[in-house]
């Protein structure tokens, strides 16, 4: 029987064996949208994105919700300084991620005199409205949210104030990270009230490509039991929860999957995150999304090089369900189209189950 993409990639993410492996990716290539729909946007641009999901056979699509830092509320001109609601600071200087500059708590003192945006704002759920109202074609919508660990080290914190912040004054670690996941608790549930949301998204990155940002025993001790809060939280709204996480994170990705997580992407391959071993490890208890190789092989590789890796990545990922198929971060616009189209229809033509 053939499913819809929500249908597929819910079945899927959950444990279960869809009628194929379904294909899921973040969508940042402007290029793509010109080619696509002759359009190119300043803002991530939730009914465009939705609309070109659909077009390339895409099973889902992420929309951030709206306060999602590095993405923007209004254009700026390239180079330009701006501030978001949170206080955080970037150059204008990409897209749709734009990387800080500085940022708002450097000590107590400063926390202290900060207030968190409202999650009740008018526009929190302005991408989300935008993206379901263009949802014709039954994509599985993915609700984003920032994790605790990014929002600190990267955002509200910077990795040098908050390494000292561990030893000189973890309650204020501890405080923040707790402000934080309520914040983003209360965002989500007016998310699953307003509807069309089928599940949630987490972004936090706790790696490079070789090991872990912070030791395992302070991620034990200051993140894992807020990133738990927030899972549990999420899935109390009836909806499974997705970690995006990049690098090689093989030293808590135990703990993570005991917060309660369904899914884990992008399983990167270039940090030696092996889909074989996440399979077997997790087996049923975790759907493993990605493993196709996008800084090399999507970006310089052949069509011929693409077909031979997602056809490596689907014979591991696919066998007894609950994979899902996805480069190891995202589309965007240094991989050629004709790669992009090779991925994508290999994806489709051995996908299927029997």
């Amino acid at each position: 029987m053939t499913m819809t993409s929500r249908e597929r990639f819910l079945t899927a993410l959950t444990g279960g064996t869809p009628d194929r492996v379904p294909i899921g990716d973040y969508l940042f290539s402007r290029n793509l949208l010109k080619r696509e729909l002759d359009h190119v946007p300043q803002l991530y641009e939730a009914d465009a994105q939705v609309k070109l999901a659909t077009k390339l056979g895409l099973d889902c699509m992420w929309i951030p919700i709206n306060g999602f830092c590095g993405t923007e509320e209004a254009a700026h001109a390239e180079g330009e300084h701006y501030q978001d609601e949170w206080g955080v600071t970037y150059i204008k200087n990409g897209w749709p991620i734009m990387a800080q500059i500085d940022v708002p708590v450097k000590s107590r003192a400063d926390w202290e005199r900060y207030t968190m945006p409202s999650p009740d704002a008018p526009h929190r759920l302005k991408m989300l409205a935008d993206g379901t109202r263009a949802n014709t074609g039954d994509l599985a919508i993915l609700a984003g949210v920032l994790g605790p660990f990014t929002m600190m080290y990267w955002y509200l914190m910077d990795l040098e104030t908050l390494s000292l912040a561990v030893y000189d004054d973890p309650a204020l670690v501890h405080e923040m990270n707790d402000a934080f996941v309520g914040w983003a608790l209360a965002s989500a549930a007016r998310a699953a009230d307003q509807g069309g949301v089928d599940a949630f998204s987490i972004s936090d990155d706790w790696g490079s490509t070789r090991a872990l940002l912070m030791s395992p025993a302070h991620l034990r001790e200051f993140f894992i039991p807020p990133f738990r809060k927030l899972v549990q939280g999420l899935k109390s709204l009836g909806k499974p929860v997705i970690m995006h996480n990049d690098g090689q994170i093989w030293d808590v990705l135990d703990d993570l999957v005991d917060t309660g997580i369904n899914g884990f992407h992008p399983a990167e391959r270039a940090a030696g995150m092996d889909l074989a071993k996440v399979k077997q490890r997790y087996s049923r208890r975790l759907c493993p999304i990605g493993n196709v190789d996008n800084k090399f092989v999507m970006t310089t590789g052949t069509p011929a090089e693409i077909e031979a890796e997602v056809k490596a990545c689907l014979a591991v990922g696919k066998v007894g369900g609950g994979y899902i198929l996805s480069t190891d971060h995202s589309i965007h616009d240094g991989m050629p189209y004709e790669n992009i189209m090779a991925y994508l229809e290999a994806g489709k033509k051995y996908g299927n189950y029997p």
